[in-house]
């Protein structure tokens, strides 16, 4: 196996990230904090060289912070949607696996698609494969119920492709 040249495997977001992550870690904001946390990110980076992932070279921060806000907003509403029909506990609720078949066919998107999803409360993804997710409702009393949530799935895997998605995968979404 050939490693990659040097330039190629030091990524100076990676870089910034790391000394950052440092910082924090130690509780200083100083410049010999700053200092020695980019000398560990570059000796992590060369020691421990992350593979080549396309999707982060279309990397477009406003669309990053959209699936940033996104979330937050679904982690909030769903989580008031789930505390209600649990606290409900005489309508009972009827929960299902559902196959959503993805737009994209990227490793990458589906499993931010699948993190996302797991994330916000009144769903699981349990499988996932190449451009499909298995999801776990907590919700799928009616068909309605159903396509909302397949629906949910598919407006994530929008945002995700908006943040992170190649020109050819941000194509997909204008099909539809």
């Amino acid at each position: 196996m050939r490693r990659p040249a040097l330039r190629y495997r030091v990524s100076v977001a990676a870089t910034i990230g790391l000394a950052i992550v440092w910082m924090l870690l130690w509780g200083e904001l100083t410049l010999g904090a700053a200092v020695w946390g980019l000398l560990m990110a570059l000796l992590i980076q060369v020691l421990f060289p992350l593979p080549d992932v396309p999707e982060l070279e279309s990397f477009r921060p406003l669309g990053f912070l959209r699936l940033v806000l996104v979330t937050l907003s679904g982690l909030a509403v769903s989580s008031f949607q789930v505390a209600a029909k649990v606290l409900a506990f005489w309508r009972p609720t009827q929960n299902a696996i559902i196959h959503v078949d993805l737009r994209s066919r990227s490793a990458f998107i589906t499993a931010i698609t699948a993190e996302l999803t797991t994330l916000v409360p009144g769903s699981v993804a349990i499988d996932a494969g190449e451009g499909w997710l298995l999801v776990h409702v907590f919700d799928a009393s009616t068909p309605l119920a159903v396509e909302r949530a397949r629906a949910k799935v598919l407006s994530t895997e929008a945002t995700a492709l908006r943040a992170f998605g190649t020109r050819e995968d941000r194509a997909l979404l204008e099909v539809d």
